[in-house]
């Protein structure tokens, strides 16, 4: 056969194989996630299991291995999701009042807009009056039109209307979770598959590699490996980024509260919040203190606004020395190419999305550098 066709037949079969794995991954991500979810988290959380259970049963001589996976069940039910659910409850009741808050800061936007518009007349008085007077009429203008645009009770909300539904949204999320059936037989069949695969975990495992092709039969291994030792160290790195970024953001914002330059009760949940922003790509802090600055600079607050700046100055310059230290070696993958995974995460799958696809991002490139399969070309390459 002619080289040139057999080399474009390969290509269209390489295209028609990557098609069907995406389609297969989008059907799965979208229809069946949910109701696998059980089973898969059970999974999950029996290969962490795997290790203690390990080093009990070679102390006990594989005496009491059923009682082991129980126990360990269970006592990892009670120290860690236990606590973990507590802590959610807790922070769902902290947003659910911040949102209330932000709705009442919402109310004063006209007033911001028009301190903003007396900053900028005033800052560019030194124009010619040529050049000023059309300035500032489109400042006017613009300003007109952005404070009617977000007129909030020109369609129908208020502040009490904010308030109202999310007590309402929260009361029935509590009462979704106290009357849907589903979600607690969901929760005792997760648990009772979380025992069954960290007991039989062995029998389970070779049984998949037996429904594997010969080529296939170290897939679960190395798909562990790539866990093990990208994925899941990268999480644990940025993670600790993550956590030391909140106790900066934290104390940062008590010291300017005790000194009296920020009155705010929500510093822990905003420090968390931009904790979490500065992980993702491009954006980081700064597309939360910078904004947040230059609006107390404008509405007068200077020392709020000067402390913002210090406090992200540091981070900044701790994040910068500290990543590469715990980071290490990284993945490698283009923040823009993580950036659009976000997106298009978000878009096709929600919430949920904006986690999972760029996981598989990185998934994907750890098996494409190590040859398993070959997508794209490296630029090492």
């Amino acid at each position: 056969m002619n080289p040139k066709v057999e080399k474009r037949r390969s290509f269209l079969i390489n295209i028609a194989y990557t098609a069907v794995i995406v389609g297969l991954g989008y059907v799965f991500l979208k229809y069946l996630f949910w109701p696998a979810a059980p089973f898969l988290l059970s999974f999950f959380f029996a290969v962490l299991t795997q290790k203690p259970l390990r080093w009990l049963d070679k102390k006990t001589k594989n005496k009491y291995h059923t009682f082991w996976s129980i126990l360990l069940v269970f006592l990892s039910i009670a120290i860690v999701l236990v606590p973990i659910i507590l802590l959610l409850v807790a922070l769902g009741k902290q947003i659910s009042n911040f949102v209330v808050y932000l709705g009442n800061q919402l109310a004063d936007f006209p007033q911001f807009m028009e301190t903003l518009k007396s900053e900028l007349l005033k800052f560019l008085s030194f124009l010619p009056d040529g050049v000023y007077a059309p300035a500032a009429d489109w400042i006017n203008n613009t300003t007109s039109s952005i404070v009617n645009g977000f007129d909030l009770s020109s369609i129908g909300i208020s502040v009490d209307t904010l308030k109202n539904t999310v007590s309402s949204g929260v009361s029935g999320v509590y009462s979704a979770v106290k009357n849907v059936p589903s979600a607690i037989i969901g929760i005792v069949i997760g648990i009772v598959a979380w025992i069954l695969f960290t007991k039989d975990y062995n029998r389970v495992v070779r049984f998949i590699q037996l429904q594997l092709p010969e080529g296939k039969k170290n897939l679960l291994v190395e798909i562990k490996q790539v866990f093990s030792k990208t994925i899941l160290k990268m999480v644990k790195a940025y993670g600790i980024i993550m956590f030391i970024t909140f106790c900066e953001l934290s104390l940062g914002f008590t010291i300017l509260n005790l000194i009296g330059v920020m009155n705010n009760k929500y510093v822990y949940l905003i420090a968390l919040a931009t904790a979490i922003f500065d992980i993702l790509p491009v954006a980081g802090s700064g597309g939360i203190l910078v904004p947040w600055a230059i609006i107390s600079l404008i509405m007068g607050d200077i020392g709020q606004a000067i402390g913002i700046i210090v406090i992200y100055v540091v981070i900044t310059i701790i994040r910068q020395y500290i990543e590469p230290k715990i980071v290490g070696d990284s993945l490698g993958v283009n923040p823009i190419i993580t950036l659009a995974g976000l997106y298009f995460g978000l878009k096709l799958f929600g919430f949920l999305g904006m986690f999972v696809v760029p996981i598989c991002i990185m998934t994907l490139k750890a098996f494409n550098d190590t040859g398993r399969i070959k997508l794209w070309k490296n630029l090492e390459d």
